[in-house]
């Protein structure tokens, strides 16, 4: 058994009660001695209400209703990170931690002397691929082997981060609005010298998400133009701001340009050149 010091537990939800209640009963069965704080993003569903009734406990933060993943986890970072905690942990409330999730976690950051980001490998609920956790340098998605293994680019789902790497890079960078910021911060670790590794085994189990973020079909140019700008799209300024800062200008403008041309051209030529890949 590892021993455990203070550990902030960073979420933010968006109209899944159901999801975000199991989350937290399952988390606090496994560990109770926890300061949980959750980003309630404009929910809908009696979400807040629910937490006030059935945790007491969890310091409970209302988001503008526009914040989606990033904005959330930024402004969940920044109420936890005004007390001294040795460690935070990112969970997405759509994972399902395993009994195994701090003592691995812990184990891990004692063997990297708590100088290093450990990213929590995820499978699937039959246990028979890996969604989450990273990717080496050869974009491969990582897959465990009983050993820490380096990531390159790494997934927020279930992550852990010693005080002394807080210190160093602070929080998220808030210019990102749904994903790459959990990219973005892994990056920004290595510029510093900071490893980010997978933990050894799986600790959770998740569900895959499949949609297309780049492009939607069988509807308008506009249509695929908006959504393509929007947080649950691929932002082209954003993504040019994440290109632009790790790959350089020249690479940044071409993708920049490709992500409208690939919503500008009709669905047969999208499907005639890059077959199923953007559907």
């Amino acid at each position: 058994m590892v021993l455990i010091q203070g550990i902030a537990v960073l979420l933010t939800c968006f109209n899944r009660k159901q999801k975000t209640i199991d989350c937290l009963n399952h988390l606090y069965k496994l560990k109770i001695d926890l300061d949980v704080y959750l980003v309630d993003d404009g929910s809908t569903d009696g979400t807040s209400e629910s937490i006030v009734k059935e945790f007491p406990k969890v310091n409970l933060i209302t988001g503008s209703g526009n914040l989606f993943w990033n904005r959330g986890m930024y402004l969940a970072w920044e109420h936890a990170a005004k007390k001294d905690y040795d460690y935070y942990l990112w969970l997405n409330d759509d994972v399902i931690i395993y009994e195994n999730c701090f003592d691995e976690l812990f184990s891990c950051a004692q063997l990297t002397q708590s100088k290093a980001i450990i990213s929590g490998i995820v499978e699937t609920s039959d246990k028979k691929d890996i969604l989450y956790g990273g990717y080496d340098s050869n974009k491969k998605l990582i897959k465990p082997n009983g050993e820490l293994n380096q990531i390159r680019n790494m997934n927020g789902n279930v992550v852990i981060i010693p005080k002394g790497v807080y210190k160093t890079l602070g929080n998220l960078d808030s210019y990102y609005h749904h994903d790459l910021g959990d990219v973005d911060y892994g990056l920004r670790a290595q510029n510093k010298g900071i490893s980010v590794f997978t933990t050894r085994v799986a600790i959770a189990s998740g569900e895959k998400n499949d949609i297309c973020r780049i492009r939607q079909n069988k509807t308008t140019i506009s249509q695929r133009l908006k959504k393509l700008y929007s947080p649950l799209g691929a932002n082209p300024k954003i993504i040019f701001y994440f290109r632009n800062k790790y790959y350089g200008f020249v690479n940044a403008l071409l993708y920049f340009v490709f992500l409208h041309f690939i919503n500008i051209i009709p669905d047969k030529l999208n499907k005639l050149i890059f077959g199923n890949r953007y559907i």
